[in-house]
């Protein structure tokens, strides 16, 4: 009885193919990725069909999921292929280790942008201490141009009482923080300029000295002056002037114009 049944239905079966007008009819579209088309149904899939009892859309999905599994796993394979040709090892651990490679990269290029986020964050720093360094400068040489000066050929004495004038004034000078600029220099600020004469007065000789402080241009700025008498008498009264006089002229002299500066402006 069951063996009737089968081959009634086959023949059924049968006669429902061979009354299609096309074989289109016998590819079914089926949605595959990649637009595969399912094969057609054959003759051995009839007589599976009766072997087995099963319809023929199981017979066919069977096929096409056995097909698909096959293009599957070809566009799997394309797909973990690396466009060189080789294979992709990002499933592997060659592929970690080569990710944790480049990962460990990361910290250097942060640390570079670190490093210029810093720069460009300090360089407001950088340039006010660049800029007071520059007053410091500016202020130190303002300073030591005040702390110039330089001698104007002295008039009115002679050599034997100039010479140890101006000795004395140069060390003096020199120990009061002064430095001496030569006559030909015009890089001073200041510029003092002596007048000297030497008299007999009332059985002793004295000595009158002025000295003016100039600016750069010339321009008088301040007046020192003073004398000095000694207890003797000469013809010339200039050789009644000995050097210890001149001494205590040049470093008076020098006190004098230190007290001037700390009191003037600038």
């Amino acid at each position: 009885m069951h063996e009737l049944k089968t081959r009634l239905a086959l023949i059924g079966l049968l006669v429902a193919v061979t009354g299609c007008s096309s074989t289109d009819a016998l590819t079914p579209q089926v949605d595959i990725p990649g637009g595969f088309q399912s094969p057609p149904v054959t003759q051995n899939d009839l007589d599976a069909v009766g072997r087995n009892e099963q319809p023929v859309g199981m017979a066919q999905q069977r096929t096409v999921r056995t097909h698909s599994q096959e293009y599957g796993d070809t566009s799997t394979t394309t797909a973990l292929s690396s466009p060189s040709g080789g294979r992709d090892t990002a499933g592997t651990l060659e592929g970690q280790a080569a990710a944790l490679a480049r990962n460990g990269s990361e910290p250097l290029a942060n640390e570079t942008v670190e490093r210029r986020v810093e720069t460009e964050a300090e360089a407001p720093t950088r340039a006010a201490r660049q800029e007071q360094k520059q007053e410091q400068v500016a202020a130190a040489s303002s300073s030591s141009e005040g702390d110039t000066i330089r001698f104007l050929p002295i008039i009115g004495a002679p050599v034997n009482a100039v010479t140890p004038l101006s000795k004395r004034l140069g060390a003096q000078a020199r120990a009061s923080g002064l430095t001496i600029k030569s006559a030909s220099d015009t890089s001073s600020k200041f510029i003092l300029k002596g007048y000297f004469s030497a008299m007999n007065d009332n059985g002793g000789t004295t000595v009158v000295y002025v000295w003016d402080v100039l600016d750069g241009s010339g321009a008088r700025l301040h007046r020192i002056q003073g004398q000095d008498t000694i207890a003797r008498t000469a013809t010339d009264p200039w050789a009644a002037v000995p050097p210890e006089v001149m001494e205590n002229i040049a470093a008076e002299t020098i006190r004098e114009y230190l007290e001037w500066r700390r009191q003037a402006p600038g």
